[in-house]
């Protein structure tokens, strides 16, 4: 008996070690892959790939076309070995297009690709590395009114919940300053389900106390308030003053994460009548002036 028991633990033991590393092993695409990206004349031009997890699936960025340039990743595939990515953007040469197909080897992505410029396209070669680094890199945008000021186009996905949203939603909110006071008004011309619709955006900013205003006159007649604290460079936190509607109350809460000077993103939770705070919707925006 003592011998068979021994033998069972024993048996695990084996079991775990053997499991372990497989356990810990990390994500074989998420990251920050850095690395060249070489023309057919010869030129480079140094490029970074970050690709995120989430829910099974992959999405991602790629920097380095220019100053303060990103392109959101439009579709991400993964296989055993190879990823493909596809994404286009506007640029003051036209529209770009890109598509890569790469190959891992351990820790190292290579393998070619198709970027089309305006009407010319052209193949390119990619090797990018995804290496240990001392200290990981974490956005650091200065909290300041300015940041918002410009054109942004936005995506956003979720649900169709009166008040707080009118449900999955694209276009472009345009921000503008307000004389003599740390305000910016923003203008949004979107679209949802096909049909266009306008909404009105204001918000303030107290630096003594890193405290942000938002207040939104939604395209239905509702009006969302909400306060911030941006004491964090990498996101602000919202919460917004209760909303009464159909004899159910509302707080909405949401999280904007200030990526870079030319990108930020929001995820927003809601609540009823107290109770815990559940998804609503996700957004990107990207700066286009």
């Amino acid at each position: 008996m003592l011998r068979q028991l021994g033998c069972a633990v024993a048996a695990t033991i084996v079991t775990l070690l053997l499991a372990t590393p497989a356990m810990a092993q990390r994500d074989p695409w998420a990251g920050s892959w850095r690395g060249m990206l070489t023309t057919p004349g010869g030129d480079d031009t140094n490029i970074i790939l970050t690709l995120v997890s989430e829910d099974g699936a992959y999405s991602g960025l790629l920097t380095g076309f220019g100053p303060n340039s990103e392109i959101r990743l439009a579709t991400v595939e993964t296989d055993d070995v190879q990823v493909t990515v596809e994404g286009a953007t506007e640029t003051a040469f036209g529209p770009l297009a890109l598509v890569y197909s790469l190959t891992r080897d351990n820790q190292v992505l290579s393998g070619g690709g198709r970027v089309t410029l305006g009407d010319h396209g052209f193949d390119v070669d990619i090797e990018l590395k995804r290496g240990r680094r001392s200290e990981v890199p974490q956005p650091q945008v200065e909290p300041r009114i300015g940041y918002f000021t410009g054109q942004w186009r936005f995506d956003y996905t979720g649900g169709e919940f009166p008040p707080l949203s009118i449900g999955t939603r694209s276009g472009t909110v345009t921000f503008t300053d307000l004389p003599n006071a740390p305000f910016v008004r923003g203008r949004v011309n979107g679209d949802v389900y096909g049909e266009a619709y306008e909404e009105t955006w204001t918000i303030g900013f107290d630096e003594d106390i890193q405290a942000v205003m938002w207040q939104e006159h939604l395209s239905t007649g509702q009006q969302l308030v909400a306060i911030g604290n941006w004491t964090s460079p990498i996101a602000i936190t919202f919460l917004t003053a209760p909303v009464e509607a159909d004899g159910h109350v509302y707080v909405l809460k949401r999280v904007t994460q200030t990526i870079s000077d030319v990108s930020f993103t929001v995820t927003e939770e809601f609540s009823t009548d107290g109770g815990p705070f559940q998804r609503l919707g996700n957004g990107s925006y990207f700066r286009t002036n």
